[in-house]
């Protein structure tokens, strides 16, 4: 009976954040004016999770203040309709095709057959060889569509406006790998890095050494017991290989609990409740924090303070404090 009552509420507070929160905070976004910033972030999406990864680019953005160079990856499951959407919503984005991905990664992988074979064997394997071959600058962001940030991202920032070459990665709760660590290591001859998500990634494209990718997927690809994070060990594979850089902040956050640490400025959303706890905490912080401040400075001085009078009961009855809400930016 609890049971059965817990997954009702659950289902509707998923129906309220997916089906009614998030079109408007998708509604509401915009991206940032000026330049674009040149580090590109690359985001891997399906047809189930497009409108998740709309919501992580424009957190991203809002909340960094700066236009990012945006390339949208499809794993050959978008249609043209929603690929429109994703265009109309992120002007000047760049959208790959699973076809012209396809291509490309034959021509980059042509002399790695492990690679190229493996490519085609999950979809996942798209988020790590695709970004290298369209990536036009020496660095590169890696964000998955299930990750929302909710504070300003300092060290992304100047880690992408800076010459430092290193690499930085989201520190797991627990570590995967396609396999333990004491067959990879003896094997590769390379030590792991602890604890290693590949869901939010800061990478210099020379840290990426297909080599080696080529000799652990050729070595590991028939006896892998996950094979579904060979994606998430070749970046570990190369970074910590390259061995520049390491875990991100705790604020940069992963974890299975309902809510989000207080001061975090984003959250991967991951474990076996990861849609649940995502589409009724998601949605709403991003509604609160982002989108009514976002709308509040649209509005002249007069309706601004209407608009305020009305918000400020709900942000008093919502679950994140007042104080975080940036009242002081609508004012």
């Amino acid at each position: 009976m609890i049971a059965s009552l817990r997954q009702s509420v659950r289902a509707l507070l998923r129906f309220i954040g997916w089906r009614l929160i998030a079109p408007l905070v998708i509604a509401a976004g915009r991206r940032p004016e000026g330049p674009e910033i040149p580090v590109s972030v690359h985001i891997l999406v399906s047809s189930k999770t497009w409108r998740m990864g709309l919501m992580s680019v424009l957190s991203l953005e809002y909340f960094s203040g700066r236009r990012w160079r945006i390339f949208v990856h499809e794993d050959g499951s978008v249609d043209a309709r929603s690929r429109a959407r994703i265009e109309a919503k992120l002007k000047g984005v760049r959208f790959v095709s699973r076809a012209e991905a396809d291509e490309a990664a034959e021509r980059l992988l042509s002399g790695h057959p492990a690679c190229l074979r493996n490519r085609s064997r999950h979809n996942l394997f798209l988020k790590f060889f695709d970004p290298l071959a369209f990536a036009p600058s020496d660095k590169f962001l890696i964000l998955d569509a299930d990750l929302f940030f909710f504070r300003r991202p300092d060290l992304l920032i100047g880690w992408a406006e800076g010459s430092e070459r290193v690499c930085y990665y989201n520190e797991d709760i627990k570590e995967v790998y396609c396999l333990p660590r004491e067959q990879i290591e003896p094997a590769l001859g390379v030590r792991l890095w602890e604890r290693f998500n590949s869901g939010l990634l800061c990478i210099c494209r020379e840290a990426i050494d297909l080599d080696l990718s080529e000799k652990l997927l050729a070595t590991f690809e028939a006896t892998a017991w996950h094979p579904q994070f060979f994606e998430q060990t070749l970046y570990a594979l190369s970074a910590s290989a390259f061995n520049r850089g390491g875990p991100l902040p705790p604020q940069y956050q992963i974890t299975w609990n309902i809510f989000r640490r207080p001061d975090s400025v984003c959250r991967h959303y991951v474990g076996p409740a990861k849609y649940d706890h995502l589409y009724f905490e998601g949605p709403a912080t991003l509604l609160f924090l982002m989108t009514l401040p976002s709308l509040g400075r649209r509005m002249p001085g007069t309706t601004r303070l209407a608009f305020l009078s009305f918000c400020l009961p709900l942000a008093h009855f919502s679950s994140y404090p007042l104080r975080t809400w940036p009242i002081s930016d609508i004012l």
